[in-house]
C-alpha cells in the first residue's frame, strides 16, 4: 500500500494544499484550473490512500481536522524547499520567499530592510512574522522560517546564533509625568517613581535590560517592550526605551530621556538555520539590519544628549 501511496501522493497534494489555504473546493479548483468535481475527485483519492480523512466536513466547509494540519505544514515545507531549489537551478535567489521573524522595536529594522531588498529585487516575496524565542528557533529547524531578529540569545540544535550590535538604552518619561517638568532629576527621584516593567524573557534578565541589582518600583506589568512606548507617553509611569524608539518623540517634546541611572545596551541577535548560510537574499537582509543598528543609535543619541536637562519651556518659565 506505501509503495503505491507514495507513487500517487505527489499527484493529489497540490489539490490537497490548495483547498487548505483557500478553504474551499471551489475556490481550489478556481486557482488550480480544474472544476470542482475533479478537485472533489483528488481529495477522496488522498483519503483513500491514506486511509482517514485529513477535513472535517461542517456543513458546506471543510476545516482541517489535526492529521490535515499536520499534513498541510509538511507539503508547505516541501513546496518552500521546492521553490528554493528552482530558484537555485534558475541561477537567481530572489525568485524564492525570504521568511524572517521579528518582534517590537526590531521589527521597525527589519521591515524597511525587507523593503529595501524588495525595491531592488521586485520578484523577490518576503513574509514577516511577529514571533520570539523560542519559537522561532523552532520554525527555524522545521524550515519554515530563514531569519529570527531578537535580543535573546536563545540557543537550539541547528541554529547559528549571531550578535549584531547593541541598541543604547535609557529611562524616559511622558509630558504630564512629575518628573517631565522638574528642573533637576536626581537618581533617587527615579528610583522612587514607579516604573512600566515588561516580562522576564527566556534567558532569565528582564528584557528592558534593567539592571537586577538595582530594585526599582512596579507600577504596571507588561508582556510587551514596544508596548511602554504607549505607556511613556501617557506620562503616567516611568519606562526604559531603546533610545532608537525614544527618539522621535523626544525631538518633538513628548517624551524626555533622564540619563541619571545608566543602563547597558542591549544586545541584538540574529538566528537561521545552518542550511541557509550563504543564501544571497537573508545575507542581504542581516547586513541592512545590522547598518540600521549602527546609524539608528548614532542619530538616537543626538536628541538624547540635547534633551538630558530639564525642557526648556520649564526652565523659562520658572526664570519669571
Amino acid at each position: 500500500m506505501l509503495p503505491a501511496l507514495r507513487r500517487n501522493l505527489w499527484n493529489w497534494l497540490p489539490a490537497f494544499l490548495e483547498i487548505a489555504e483557500a478553504g474551499s473546493v471551489v475556490a481550489a479548483a478556481r486557482a488550480l484550473g480544474l472544476t470542482p468535481a475533479a478537485v472533489s475527485r483528488t481529495l477522496g483519492l488522498l483519503e483513500d490512500g491514506l486511509g482517514a480523512p485529513v477535513f472535517n466536513r461542517v456543513g458546506k466547509s471543510l476545516v482541517l481536522n489535526a492529521a490535515g494540519a499536520a499534513l498541510r505544514d509538511a507539503v508547505r515545507d516541501a513546496t518552500r524547499t521546492v521553490d528554493l531549489g528552482l530558484s537555485e537551478t534558475l541561477g537567481d535567489p530572489f525568485h524564492a520567499p525570504l521568511r524572517a521573524a521579528s518582534l517590537g522595536v526590531l521589527t521597525d529594522l527589519v521591515i524597511p530592510a525587507m523593503l529595501e531588498l524588495k525595491r531592488a529585487h521586485d520578484e523577490l516575496v518576503p513574509e514577516h512574522f511577529n514571533i520570539g524565542p523560542p519559537d522561532t528557533n523552532n520554525l527555524l529547524v522545521r524550515g519554515r522560517l530563514e531569519l529570527a531578529f531578537y535580543y535573546e540569545e536563545v540557543t537550539a540544535e541547528s541554529v547559528i546564533i549571531e550578535r549584531l550590535g547593541r541598541l543604547g538604552a535609557s529611562v524616559y518619561c511622558g509630558r504630564g509625568h512629575p518628573l517631565f517638568e522638574r528642573r533637576k532629576v536626581t537618581r533617587a527621584d527615579v528610583l522612587d517613581a514607579p516604573f512600566s516593567v515588561p516580562s522576564v524573557g527566556e534567558s532569565g534578565r528582564v528584557r528592558d535590560g534593567w539592571p537586577s541589582e538595582i530594585p526599582r518600583k512596579v507600577g504596571m506589568r507588561i508582556e510587551m517592550l514596544r508596548s511602554n512606548l504607549v505607556v511613556s507617553l501617557s506620562g503616567t509611569l516611568l519606562t526604559v526605551l531603546p533610545d532608537i524608539t525614544a527618539a522621535p518623540y523626544v525631538a518633538s517634546g513628548q517624551l524626555r530621556k533622564l540619563p541619571v541611572v545608566p543602563l547597558p545596551p542591549i544586545d541584538v541577535f540574529v538566528a537561521r538555520h545552518h542550511a541557509t548560510i550563504g543564501r544571497r537574499p537573508a545575507e542581504l537582509l542581516i547586513e541592512s539590519v545590522r547598518r540600521q543598528v549602527v546609524d539608528a543609535t548614532t542619530r538616537a543619541n543626538e536628541p538624547g544628549r540635547r534633551n538630558a536637562r530639564a525642557p526648556a519651556r520649564s526652565r523659562r518659565s520658572r526664570s519669571r
